[in-house]
Parts: C-alpha cells; structure tokens; sequence
C-alpha cells in the first residue's frame, strides 16, 4: 500500500484521538508492529481492513478521504470583506457554502425560495466568490479554510452572531446545546495549559468535521457551532459594580484620587 493510505489513516487516527497504543490494543498486537506498519506504509489489504475496522472507519471512507487533509487557512481580500460586511446575509450564504452546505441545503435551513437563492449565488459571483454552473449549483473560488480577520469590518457581525448563538445555546440547555461558563482563579502556567488543551480539541473537532464532510452525504451532516472564550476575567467590564446607592460621596472620589487626595467615608 502506498503513502497517501496511510497519511489518510493517520489524519483519521488523530481525528478520532486514537493512539497507536490504543489501535493495537484493539488489534491485539504490539504497538511497536503498529508503528512499523505505519513507518513502512506497507502491509496486506487484510491488514489494513484489520486497522480499519480497529479504527472503527470504513476502508472506502479512507479511500475517499486521500490527499484531502485541511489545507492551511486562506484569506479573503480586504475590500471584499468590506463587501460583505454591508451585506450580513450574503456574508451568511457564503460562509455555510464554505462549510460544504450545498445551495439546496441552505434553502431548507433558511427558507429561501429558489429564486432568492440563485440572486444570493450571483452576487458571491460578481464578487468573485463563486462560479455558477447549472441551476442552482456553485463552485467555491476560496480554497476552504478561510481565516476571517476578527479587527477588520466585519467584527461587528462576528460579536452579534456569537452573542447571538450563546444566547440561543442558553435557551436551548439540555436539549440542542451545552453551555458551560465559570470564572476560577489560577496561576497563569495552569490558564496557559488549559489554553492549549482547547486549541487542540477544537483542531481535532476541525479534522473529524474535514474527514465526515468527505465521507457522508450531504444530507446526514448537520451544522454545529464551537464558540470559545478564555482569558483573564476583566470585570469591570464583564461584571461592573459601581458605587452603592447609598454611598452619597462617591462622585466626588474619583476627582479626589486624582488630585493625591484621601476621599473621606461616606
């Protein structure tokens, strides 16, 4: 068997947080006869259905999935972004066509009649986003993925979807989404762990969501969303508290710190 098997083998492996250890536990041989299998990129077809089957993937599905690993991240130009940024549906369309929807996907998500669709799908051409074939069928003319720039015009829309789907998410608790939110206090080393835990969980949901997307018909695969925040808590600007009702000389205080004086208790 040659390279691009295994190369695929070994992005569904990391997909799916599985260890050579944990294969050949399941295969019931060593790990160092796993690690040559994979080091030789050769072994026989019964072989290599025994370390699908281990890896709980279907052959064909490795097969499919060949020399489509996720590329590094591409942009799209400034002033098309700034396009989009006037435009927060368009921007929509383009972005879940980036996700693999298909248009008669995105339809039956959003409700569109054809004709709104097709108007949608001409406008991403003008701007050079899309090719359209026939009907309602386009071609991306991004390479996927696409890194958006969060400081540029389009951070408006970025915040408002993101308020909007923790919003939802909370609403929807126990039954369409999770929701998990708490301040701890730490030491910074421990914070930066915890950190770079979550980046590569959230790289490791981006590979099995690359391997499904290539693998499964467009009809099974639904669209989830991850929105993650981590850092030092600012408070005053997340849980404001500002004087107490009562406290009749607070006014005054802040004009009294700055000229070196000590305000006097209320």
């Amino acid at each position: 068997m040659n390279g691009p098997i295994f190369e695929a083998l070994k992005r569904t492996l990391k997909a799916k947080g599985l260890t050579y250890r944990m294969l050949a536990d399941r295969m019931g041989v060593s790990e160092p006869t796993v690690k040559r299998i994979f080091h030789e990129r050769n072994c026989k077809l019964d072989r290599l259905v025994e370390i699908c089957t281990a890896a709980e993937v279907e052959l064909e599905n490795v097969l499919g999935a060949m020399n489509r690993g996720p590329g590094p991240a591409n942009h799209v130009a400034p002033e098309i972004e700034r396009k989009l940024a006037s435009r927060p549906a368009l921007l929509f369309v383009f972005i879940m066509l980036s996700e693999k929807f298909t248009p008669e996907g995105i339809m039956r998500s959003q409700g569109l009649s054809e004709a709104s669709m097709f108007l949608y799908l001409r406008d991403l051409e003008e701007l050079g986003l899309v090719a359209l074939g026939r009907g309602l069928s386009a071609r991306l003319l991004v390479e996927t993925p696409i890194q958006w720039n969060f400081e540029g015009p389009l951070r408006p829309l970025f915040e408002a979807t993101n308020k909007n789907f923790i919003g939802w998410a909370i609403n929807h608790l126990q039954r369409e989404a999770t929701f998990v939110s708490f301040s701890r206090r730490m030491r910074p080393e421990t914070a930066e762990m915890v950190r770079r835990e979550a980046e590569e969980l959230a790289e490791r949901a981006k590979l099995l969501a690359h391997h499904d997307q290539h693998t499964t018909p467009e009809d099974a695969l639904i669209g989830y969303k991850w929105t993650f925040a981590f850092g030092a808590t600012p408070f005053p600007a997340i849980m404001p508290v500002g004087p107490h009702p009562r406290d009749a000389g607070a006014s005054d205080r802040p004009a009294a710190a700055a000229k070196g004086r000590r305000p006097l208790p209320a």
